[in-house]
């Protein structure tokens, strides 16, 4: 008997796979409804990815918002003062700006949070469980790993503030390399210290190496522990067919982050899938204890991977013709999917398109013949 999960696509099975292995974890499942205050958002415009939200008015008059963000809405809605960690994962969709388009879209996701007391422990196994996931959806993904602590270290330690500071962290998180060369310039550095900075949007590769290369430009305690932290986390979490990579040019949101981060990209999709990292800020803002981490996919993005089709993709077509008896047709189809197979019933004279099927039924008033496969 085939399994039922046979007539799911690709991405509902793995993401079942997804929730029984947070589950086995100790991952609790998050409910939440579609709509959350509208002042949630607003209050915390810093921490999303864009101001513009779909709002509307309910009926006891409150403005409320179809969600832009799944990890504000958890975090508002935890334990002031936890007495461990929760462990937390959800399939959700949120409501942002298309970047295609002048539209709103509705974005699937899958992720986990950890809330509490984050020690190193959660960051590998969160770490550890970004890779798992990338591997559910493809065997060719790769997670790679940055700590914002390491750039702004680095800006700290050259003394960039204010314009030229945010100068230099959206010419690193393009890679621009002039444009590092200009925010140098203007601020007057050295030699050394304009290169220490131009050799950040260099620092991308296996996680061994590349940490070899940053450990040479660490100035500072800030830097040298992000540096470490990385390392003890890459080292846990490179395991099996997990693919890790740094890219220390990676700076995200800075305002949402403020410590790991997380990027996972699967081969045939030009968008990272899962975005991820260490957001304490969003606690201390909303009056929680401790931090939090954790990651988001995208299962909307990843649904664009093509899907390995069968070589049939009926398992049964059940023909009939005008004369057929209706009972004998149903208990044809109900016998069919009893068995576990995929079966569809079609008038003789219908087209069935594209469809292909492994085999065939001809019902009509005289009885019912077998036929053959496309």
């Amino acid at each position: 008997m085939r399994s039922d999960y046979q007539t799911l696509t690709a991405v509902e099975r793995a993401s079942l796979a997804l929730r029984e292995l947070y589950e086995r974890l100790g991952y609790r499942k998050y409910r939440m409804g579609q709509f959350e205050e509208y002042s949630l958002y607003m209050d915390n415009k810093n921490f999303l990815s864009s101001e513009r939200v779909i709002s509307f008015t309910d009926l006891d008059g409150r403005l409320l918002a179809l969600r832009p963000d799944v990890t504000l809405s958890i975090v508002r809605h935890a334990s002031e003062q936890p007495h461990a960690a929760e462990r937390l994962y959800y399939t959700e969709s949120v409501y942002r700006p298309s970047a295609e388009g002048h539209a709103f879209k509705e974005i699937s996701q899958m992720g986990i949070e950890v809330l509490g007391e984050i020690d190193r422990y959660a960051m590998t196994e969160v770490t550890l469980l970004a890779a798992q996931s990338l591997c559910a959806f493809g065997p060719k993904g790769l997670l790679e790993l940055s700590d914002l602590r390491f750039a702004v270290g680095l800006f700290d330690a050259l003394g960039l503030k204010d314009g030229l500071r945010v100068q230099a962290l959206d010419a690193l998180g393009q890679k621009n390399r002039p444009a590092l060369e200009t925010v140098a310039r203007a601020a007057g550095l050295g030699t050394e210290d304009a290169a220490a900075l131009c050799a950040l949007v260099e620092l991308y590769g296996p996680w061994q190496p590349t940490l070899a290369r940053a450990r040479a430009l660490c100035r500072g305690e800030t830097m040298a522990a992000a540096i470490e932290e990385l390392a003890s986390v890459c080292a846990a979490a490179a395991q099996g067919d997990n693919q890790l990579a740094i890219d220390l040019s990676l700076v995200g949101h800075t305002d949402y982050y403020n410590g790991l981060l997380l990027r996972g990209y699967l081969e045939g999709l030009p968008r990272a899938v899962l975005v991820g990292g260490r957001y304490d800020r969003i606690l201390k803002k909303l009056g929680k204890a401790g931090g939090g981490i954790g990651f988001a996919l995208d299962l909307s993005e990843i649904s664009r991977l093509p899907e390995q089709k069968d070589d049939a993709a009926l398992d049964l077509l059940v023909q009939y013709t005008e004369d057929a008896d209706p009972a004998v047709v149903a208990r044809a189809v109900a016998g069919a999917a009893r068995q576990g197979l995929r079966v569809r019933a079609l008038r003789q004279e219908e087209d069935p398109g594209e469809r292909c099927w492994k085999d065939a039924l001809l019902i009509s008033g005289a009885g019912v013949q077998r036929g053959d496969g496309c």
